[in-house]
Parts: C-alpha cells; sequence; structure tokens
C-alpha cells in the first residue's frame, strides 16, 4: 500500500501459514510499487514466506528477528524512524514478542500514530491470537487498519490515541519538566525550561536551538484562534538522556486546524511532529532525537 505517511496495518493470526496467507498480498503490492521491503520473523515464518512469495521473495530482505526491538522497548520509536527512506516507500512487517508488557505496547503502537504519521512507511504488526489476551487486545486498538487474505480492512475496533497518555518511563523519560502558562504571554520562560532540558539530555549548539524553536512553534500553533481570550497552555517535557527529547503542548481547541501543513513550522525543527484535536483539547507533540 503506497501513500504520502504512514500506513500502520494488525495482522492477527494463528501461526505462520495464517500469518503469510493474509501478508502476501500486501507484500506483493508492496515490491510492485518498489518499496523497500523488510520482512521481520522467525525462521519458520521466513522458509513459508519464501515457498509464496516464490521468485520475488528476492526482493524481500529479512533482518534476524534480534534486529527488531517490540513496542515496548525503548529506542523502539527511533528504530522504526530509522526505517523512513527519501528515495521510496519501505514496509516492514514484524511479529509481537509473547513476553511483551501490554501497557508499554499500548503506548509505544499509540505514539507511532501521534508522531510518526507522515513518515514514508507501512508497518504490519502481526499477533498471534493465543497471546496474552490484553497483547491482543492492544493489537486491536492500536491499527487503523488490518490485514486480511482479502486485504486490507477497515478496524472497527481502533480507537484513536487519547490526547492524555499514560507514559511509561522506560519509553519516552521521565517528566523533566511541567509548567503552565498563559498563552503567548510566557513563551520565554517555556524556552529558559526547554533549553535546560535539552542540554541535560545530550543536545548541544543548534541543536537545543532547534528543540526550543520547535516547541516555540508547538505552543503558539497550540495558542492558535483563541484571541481575544488567553489560552492558558500545559507544557510537558520527557527526557532519555543520550536518545530522546519529548515535549507535549496542551491547550483550548477554539479553531480548526489551518488549511494546509498546519505544522510547517514545526517540523523543520525537530524529528517528528503532530497535532491532535479530541474532546475540546489541542495536543502538540514534538519529537527530537538526541
Amino acid at each position: 500500500m503506497t501513500g504520502p505517511g504512514l500506513v500502520h496495518l494488525g495482522l492477527l493470526h494463528d501461526g505462520p501459514d495464517d500469518l503469510v496467507d493474509s501478508a502476501v498480498g500486501e507484500v506483493r503490492r508492496a515490491l510492485e510499487a518498489g518499496d523497500d521491503v523488510r520482512l521481520i520473523v522467525d525462521r519458520r515464518t521466513v522458509r513459508a514466506f519464501r515457498d509464496a512469495l516464490g521468485d520475488d521473495a528476492e526482493g524481500v530482505t529479512f533482518p534476524p528477528p534480534s534486529s527488531m526491538l517490540p513496542p515496548s522497548a525503548p529506542g523502539f520509536l527511533a528504530t522504526v524512524q530509522g526505517w523512513a527512506r527519501s528515495d521510496r516507500r519501505t514496509t516492514v512487517l514484524g511479529q509481537y514478542p509473547s513476553t511483551m508488557s501490554a501497557p508499554d505496547c499500548g503506548f509505544g503502537e499509540d505514539a507511532v500514530n501521534l508522531v510518526l504519521g507522515d513518515l514514508p512507511l507501512t508497518l504490519i504488526c502481526c499477533c498471534r491470537r493465543d497471546l496474552d489476551p490484553d497483547l491482543l487486545a492492544v493489537a486491536r486498538r492500536t491499527h487503523p487498519l488490518l490485514a486480511t487474505t482479502a486485504g486490507p480492512a477497515d478496524n472497527a475496533d481502533y480507537r484513536t490515541p487519547p490526547t492524555a497518555s499514560p507514559t511509561p518511563a522506560a519509553l519516552w523519560g521521565t517528566v523533566a519538566a511541567r509548567l503552565e502558562v498563559d498563552g503567548t504571554e510566557d513563551l520565554a520562560e517555556v524556552r529558559r525550561r526547554v533549553a535546560d532540558v535539552a542540554g541535560r539530555a545530550g543536545l548541544e549548539g543548534d541543536a537545543v536551538r532547534a528543540a526550543v524553536l520547535a516547541v516555540h512553534e508547538a505552543a503558539v500553533l497550540a495558542c492558535r484562534g483563541s484571541d481575544p481570550e488567553p489560552a492558558g497552555l500545559t507544557l510537558e517535557i520527557r527526557a532519555r538522556p543520550g536518545s530522546t527529547l519529548f515535549s507535549e503542548v496542551v491547550g483550548p481547541r477554539r479553531a480548526p486546524v489551518p488549511d494546509g501543513d498546519p505544522l510547517s513550522h514545526v517540523r523543520p525543527f525537530c524529528s517528528c511532529a503532530a497535532l491532535h484535536d479530541a474532546a475540546g483539547r489541542r495536543a502538540v507533540r514534538v519529537l527530537t532525537t538526541v
């Protein structure tokens, strides 16, 4: 499946043969479109894919399962971001490990939807139906589409990630700063706090300035359309030193998202950015990798 941004599919299966039957059509479409196709699966499933694809298997890369970080692992988002290419789309299929934490997996999958939505990636996340019921529920909840033998299908169980998500410290890092600001009146303090946390996370020089500008522009976007009434904003910054800096600005949603790319002033200064409107609130999320 091709397109300008992320396509995030879940695949529920009963074993290698069922997995391959449900995925092979999507894999063939990706190969025909010229995608970089990576199937990160165990040896038995590799053999099943090779049998199903025949000569087309020569166009597929089969990295070892150890190269695939699960959604619950620190560094997962950076790994996913690293799959994206500037010259063509990438399709990656991976398997849920049975030992994965369901809550952390859910947050990791939600994070993909929230901050990596504009990357030219197709992700196919495979979960056996006999795994932990909580893990199976995460797979059903976090994927807008399901891969089936008949092709991608809308997933009625998908739930848009909420504005406020539980945030495992292992994924985003502990809360390094949290402050309330009155619209754009206190942006100088926002910039100071972001610069302080960015420096402690391992960013230097221009990278610190870029992180500051990204959050500044995110705060301006969160305020947009609120005049003449001040917009109370909440800024939360989480950091994993040497890895990531995650900032979220939340304020009231008082105007529709403008036409075009509303994040065009944010993206040049960060690794990923996303805007999420729900229940009268607007959240702008910014991710910077160290």
